[in-house]
């Protein structure tokens, strides 16, 4: 199908998902970026005590697809859940934007909260990371790229159902890569939309290629996978790299979950557990750094 037409099948998703709930600060920010276009971010806040943790989380949609507005009932959910901020960030789609600016406007993102934590209510010393799907991708990246630029400073991780290899070559996507909904050829076409030429080996495109050096100070990180996802192994290998350079890891594997279910809660009980549950073992990994 076309892009346009690409764009559009997600828009049935908007009736699946969460039921809306209250919360009690929601603000559409725009941040600056010297060069660069401004940055579109919703920073949801529950009532509760300031400052808070906050969650910096790209979502997911293959790069090219999907909007904050159709995924806000999710992150109503995940902020009252969670007891965090989120900071949701509504980068630019590919084609037009292309590798690596998703990136660079998520870590510009969270850099830009960081200095404005204290007015916003947001504890400057707990600032998370997080993404789903290829969203997943897009925070992993920028988790390296703050161990390069030290400008943030994250306290903690979370991968749900990542794109961690766009390599695509493994065992679990050889077995669930066809009859899952999630298919190699949708995932080749869209990197080649996202990252076209670029070497795939790119720790900031494939950090589950990443060497140990680049790995080595990331914060603690929660990753889930699912048992029907293709992406299940390269969430694996990511989370062992992770332990090989020292890093905090806990890897779930959710039974019987497929990857397009967190897109429908009211029709797939497993996707409605994920996000809650993630969302609540997230937030209290954010509160304590993850040690706890």
């Amino acid at each position: 199908m076309s892009l346009d037409e690409f764009r559009a099948a997600v828009e049935p998703f908007r009736e699946l998902g969460f039921e809306r709930e209250e919360v009690a600060h929601v603000d559409d920010l725009t941040i600056p970026r010297e060069g660069a276009e401004d940055i579109s971010v919703r920073l949801y806040r529950p009532d509760v005590a300031r400052p808070m943790p906050v969650f910096v989380w790209a979502h997911g949609g293959s790069w090219v697809r999907v909007t904050v507005d159709l995924l806000d009932n999710h992150f109503r959910v995940m902020a009252n859940r969670s007891g965090c901020a989120i900071a949701a960030v509504d980068y630019r789609l590919s084609p037009e934007s292309q590798f690596p600016e998703a990136i660079e406007e998520v870590y510009h993102a969270a850099w830009w909260l960081k200095r404005e934590a204290v007015p916003l209510g947001l504890d400057r010393t707990r600032i998370g990371i997080g993404g789903e799907s290829s969203g997943g991708n897009v925070a992993a990246a920028a988790a390296i790229l703050d161990r390069r630029r030290r400008l943030v400073g994250f306290a903690f991780q979370a991968l749900a159902i990542p794109v961690l290899d766009v390599r695509f070559g493994s065992d679990s996507w050889e077995e669930l890569g066809k009859d899952y909904l999630l298919t190699k050829a949708q995932l080749e076409w869209a990197v080649e939309q996202y990252a076209p030429g670029a070497d795939r080996d790119d720790p900031l495109l494939s950090p589950a290629r990443a060497p140990r050096e680049a790995l080595e100070g990331i914060p603690p990180t929660r990753i889930y996978t699912g048992e029907y996802d293709p992406l299940k192994d390269e969430g694996a290998a990511f989370a062992e790299r992770l332990r090989e350079a020292g890093v905090g890891v806990e890897l779930v594997e959710v039974p019987g979950l497929i990857h397009h279910a967190v897109m429908a809660p009211k029709l797939l009980e497993k996707g409605r557990e994920l996000v809650v549950e993630s969302a609540e073992a997230a937030g209290a990994g954010l509160r304590s750094d993850g040690r706890a």
